[in-house]
């Protein structure tokens, strides 16, 4: 969290803010390994500098994913789909990766 964020909060709260980070069988996962994540995350971190009319398509299995605040307006439309692999599909683009 920014540090403005979690000061805000702390001077609402107090020192005891909320931390509940669990593993999928509810044992809790240590400040210090969400620390290490946190720190992978923003070194694999991709920003674009967003213009009018931009589209982002994500796939939801593969990609962590979020945003950052911003000011103005946003329109957020949803399609979920069945998981299928690009090779099934005949793409108009040259696709690539990994």
């Amino acid at each position: 969290m920014e540090p403005e964020l979690r000061e805000y909060l702390v001077d609402i709260y107090g020192d005891a803010l909320p931390f509940n980070t669990r593993l999928g069988n509810g044992d809790p996962i240590g400040a210090d390994v969400v620390q290490v994540i946190d720190e992978a995350y923003e070194r694999n971190t991709a920003r674009e500098p967003w213009q009018s009319g931009d589209l982002m398509l994500v796939d939801n299995v593969r990609t962590a994913h979020a945003r950052e605040s911003f000011e103005g307006p946003r329109e957020v439309l949803v399609a979920m789909a069945d998981a299928m692999h690009v090779a099934d599909c005949s793409p108009t683009i040259d696709v690539s990766g990994g």
